[in-house]
């Protein structure tokens, strides 16, 4: 019940109050501030990673690191809480005499309820590329009587060698006896700031603190603080509290309640606001929450655009809510604060029931006439449509019709033209074997000539008498030849066919 163990995002914590008197003996491998014993006579072991204190009848401390074996004498001993800190974290103790110091990790320190008070284990601040922080550090601080003793176990790469720091003296004119701290001189001791910017790891000192940011913002439904917000929620003061500061462009919604037209009417303006942090120092020099700030310039701006219309004017002039020149007091406020406004998005607004229902019925109205004019207009331009199609129909029915004869008198004529060229050619063609038979007949007639004079040559060179030859051979032939042969004379009787 004396532990408080540490969780993600938690610290764990040990001081001297919570150590109890109760005797008993832990079953643990390293004992730690849960064992505490009474011993008349016997021995105790104190194992490596253990630390030990011992109380001795005269009440004087001593203590023991393992591994180490002490012989005990109406002692009281009290095993000692470790404390480790990783790279990214610090312990934080706190002296009895009211002094702190702060020893950055890898670290491993033993709690001694006769210096310490209080030993955290505290996680450093991790600021990545855009984020900074501010941190405030005291120097010609008045010199005051520090601890008597620090035990503190250092981690080394191996995790294997132990430096041991050493007992922290009182002043020479402090006595045992008189544990008072000495009266010392007053001392104006000076403050200085710093930004700090990622991307870094920071630790700490124990004479610097971070500050710490409480700005307007949004309450969401687990609790935590918002700055962006979400559309129509109610910025309230402190709901946001931080340490690390965003170096980037950022946005929030912010709705401009109870804005008063120039004909009394009320209306809910919602916007978006993206700005950016250009300086940290004027931020801190000029402001504690810029965020009410900006509220606060951002509702004046609509207040004064608003009081200066009618509803009706108001409703056509809505694209200036999102014209950066239109928040005058708002650009002013940022440029004062280090801030810088990007960009306003105007989201629409809201307005009293009635004057709303008032103002639906009269969209309602309007956006039905509208509606029934662009109706009766689509429907005339509709028919107009399929008039001009009927019209281009006929128009390209009788283009094709024309198109259609044109192409079958072509189709026809080509047809004629082509049947012409075929008799043409056929005639061309049987002149052409005409003139070639002719000519052919004319060779053959020519060469049985040639041939006949050259046999009729021959025939007179014999002495043959030609013109009787050529008379017998032009004699008329008979159709048939009959030839008898008898020893005697025969007494024949011809029947002869008639020749049709």
């Amino acid at each position: 019940g004396r532990w408080r163990v540490s969780v993600p995002g938690q610290l764990r914590v040990r001081s001297s109050r919570e150590m109890g008197n109760r005797k008993g003996r832990s079953k643990k491998t390293f004992r730690d501030g849960g064992y505490y014993a009474h011993v008349w006579i016997g021995k105790r072991t104190v194992k490596e990673g253990e630390a030990a204190a011992i109380w001795d009848a005269s009440g004087t401390r001593k203590v023991c690191h393992g591994p180490k074996r002490v012989r005990l004498w109406w002692s009281h001993v009290r095993f000692l809480d470790r404390f480790v800190a990783d790279n990214n974290q610090y312990l934080l103790v706190k002296f009895r005499d009211g002094s702190k110091a702060h020893h950055r990790g890898p670290i491993s320190l033993f709690f001694d309820p006769c210096i310490h008070e209080q030993v955290e284990v505290s996680d450093a601040l991790m600021l990545s590329a855009n984020e900074a922080i501010v941190v405030y550090c005291e120097s010609n601080r008045p010199t005051q009587p520090m601890g008597t003793a620090l035990i503190c176990e250092a981690t080394s790469q191996a995790m294997a060698r132990k430096t041991m720091l050493g007992t922290i003296p009182l002043p020479e004119s402090t006595s045992k006896d008189d544990k008072r701290p000495q009266d010392t001189p007053k001392q104006e001791a000076s403050v200085q700031r710093r930004v700090v910017r990622g991307p870094a790891v920071f630790t700490p000192a124990s004479n610097e603190w971070v500050h710490t940011f409480s700005w307007h913002g949004s309450i969401t439904e687990s609790g935590k603080g918002s700055k962006t917000g979400t559309p129509g929620d109610e910025k309230r003061p402190h709901a946001l509290t931080f340490q690390k500061v965003r170096c980037m462009p950022d946005q929030m919604y912010y709705s401009v309640r109870d804005v008063r037209t120039a004909d009394d009417a009320q209306l809910t303006v919602h916007l978006m606001i993206f700005y950016e942090l250009s300086s940290i120092e004027t931020m801190l020099d000029t402001t504690n929450d810029p965020i009410g700030d900006f509220i606060n310039a951002t509702s004046a701006d609509v207040m004064v655009f608003g009081a200066a219309m009618t509803y009706e004017r108001l409703m056509l002039s809505t694209a200036a809510l999102s014209d950066p020149s239109t928040f005058k007091i708002l650009s002013q406020r940022m440029e004062q604060t280090g801030f810088r406004l990007l960009k306003v998005v105007y989201r629409g607004f809201s307005t009293s029931p009635q004057l709303q229902a008032m103002h639906d019925d009269a969209i309602a109205k309007r956006t039905k006439l509208r509606l029934t004019s662009d109706t009766i207009e689509v429907e005339q331009a509709q028919q107009a449509i399929e008039l001009r199609c009927k019209q281009e129909r006929s128009e390209r029915e009788q283009q094709l019709e024309a198109a259609a004869r044109q192409h079958k008198g072509n189709l026809e004529e080509i047809a004629l033209e082509q049947a012409r060229r075929n008799r043409d050619a056929d005639h061309h063609q049987i002149l052409r074997h005409e003139q070639e038979r002719a000519e052919a007949e004319i060779l053959q007639k020519k060469a049985s000539n040639d041939e006949d004079l050259r046999r009729y040559s021959a025939l007179k060179a014999l002495g043959v008498d030609l013109t009787k030859l050529m008379i017998a051979d032009r004699e008329r032939q008979p159709d048939q030849h009959v030839r008898i042969d008898s020893a005697v004379t025969p007494s024949v009787h011809f029947a002869m066919s008639r020749r049709e």
